[in-house]
């Protein structure tokens, strides 16, 4: 892409999760984000990608559990968290949509309780979130056709296109 995504999608992002709970940014460094009024949580442990940022935001979460989702998802929304949290057992560590067989650990519900074990990994160097997953006794949610529409991942100036005619202004 030749634009951070961010910039392409946290406004959409922002606005369909508005009124869900408090929403932060976990980012690499302060510098990335700028121009949000919004939480925003620099990695603990720099350098180690998503299951970095999914430390972070349980290390510096004020609740039990915490919703992520990556910024090149934009089509969430909170009735789908609303749905995923619907889904959250008592004594789960997390909840993971899966789409056909493909696991989705981006978009997801992780408990507090799980730090101690991320910390272990990203320690250890091993930085796959579906690796750390697999360690533990994960709750993994099937979704139906509805559900795969939220979790579209926009990676590619490609995809970006098909996006935009489903959603010609990308605010929309």
């Amino acid at each position: 892409m030749r634009t951070p995504k961010h910039k392409l999608f946290l406004d959409r992002i922002i606005s369909q999760l508005e009124g869900f709970g408090v929403i932060a940014l976990s980012v690499r460094d302060e510098t990335q984000i700028s121009g949000y009024d919004l939480l925003t949580w620099p990695d603990i442990v720099k350098g180690c990608g998503p299951l970095g940022g999914i430390y972070t935001a349980l290390m510096m979460s004020e609740t039990q559990y915490v919703f992520t989702t990556p910024c090149d998802v934009p089509d969430i929304d909170s009735g789908f968290v609303d749905g995923l949290f619907s889904q959250l057992r008592e004594n789960d560590s997390c909840v993971v949509p899966v789409i056909d067989g493909n696991i989705q650990p981006l978009t997801g519900i992780y408990s507090v309780s799980c730090a101690g074990m991320i910390e272990e990994s990203l320690r250890a160097g091993n930085l796959s979130v579906k690796k750390f997953l697999s360690r533990i006794d994960a709750h993994y949610v099937d979704i139906n056709e509805r559900g795969r529409e939220f979790l579209r991942n926009i990676n590619t100036p490609e995809d970006y296109r098909f996006w935009l005619n489903d959603n010609p202004s990308p605010l929309a």
